[in-house]
């Protein structure tokens, strides 16, 4: 089957460089210098490739890395914001994992990885580096040849001849609201700052209306005390 070439004119392509190595050789009149830049561009809609360049200067380097990536482009199956199904990826030493996950679990793995995958619009995903290497090179080489490995339900069931109905249940988990955190913060300069020091937490309107009836309690004892000490006035006798 002949790979599917996809021509960059017309993708809103985002360019992302994974890292930068420096190079240095030593010759009569002294170190050389040169670098190599490996990059990612994608479209955010399951359209990426991979580019590695060299330079003696970095901006030449990374020219050359995305011109690199935009030859060799390719299409990764995505299922809303996951991928279809869980699949592992092998480059070299290194092994990668990737196991879907629901909408607001957002893309728990390291910054190579996690290049190529929102690269490619994918925002719900576990993975792993579970080989001995965890070279930026050979992880995201990994991560490609797992997500080439991909197979929509669509693509399954043309490849067996058959019509797979459509899961309610399946549709359901794609438009799950995205779960709020068990423990909120509050935010820093609320009503609890810059009033004389006093924070309001939790029932803080009900402290400060104490604090109010107290002190003006406080304010009535004296003239309650005065009354007190004057002399009682002697009703005259009939």
């Amino acid at each position: 089957m002949a790979k599917e070439r996809i021509e960059p004119d017309g993708l809103n392509l985002e360019e992302r460089v994974i890292d930068i190595w420096r190079c240095a050789t030593v010759v009569k009149g002294g170190k050389r210098f040169s670098f190599a830049v490996m990059s990612v561009v994608g479209n955010g809609a399951g359209v990426m490739g991979i580019g590695y360049g060299k330079a003696r200067e970095v901006p030449n380097a990374i020219e050359k890395a995305v011109k690199d990536a935009k030859k060799h482009l390719v299409r990764i199956p995505t299922f809303g914001t996951t991928i279809p199904h869980e699949v592992r990826g092998r480059y070299g030493a290194s092994q990668v994992v990737m196991i879907p996950a629901l909408p607001g679990t957002g893309v728990i793995a390291g910054s190579a990885v996690r290049a190529v995958l929102e690269c490619i619009g994918v925002h719900d995903i576990l993975t792993k580096s579970v080989g001995g290497s965890n070279n930026s090179k050979n992880l995201v080489r990994a991560a490609l040849e797992g997500l080439q490995a991909l197979r929509s339900r669509d693509t399954v069931a043309t490849l067996r001849g058959k019509e797979i109905a459509p899961d309610a249940q399946l549709a359901a988990n794609l438009n799950v609201q995205p779960q709020r955190p068990r423990f909120e913060r509050p935010e820093r300069g609320g009503p609890g700052r810059g009033d004389g020091g006093r924070r309001r937490g939790r029932g803080g309107e009900d402290r400060e209306a104490g604090a109010s009836a107290a002190r003006e309690a406080v304010a009535a004892k004296p003239a309650e005390a005065a009354k007190a000490a004057e002399p009682a006035k002697e009703e005259p006798k009939a």
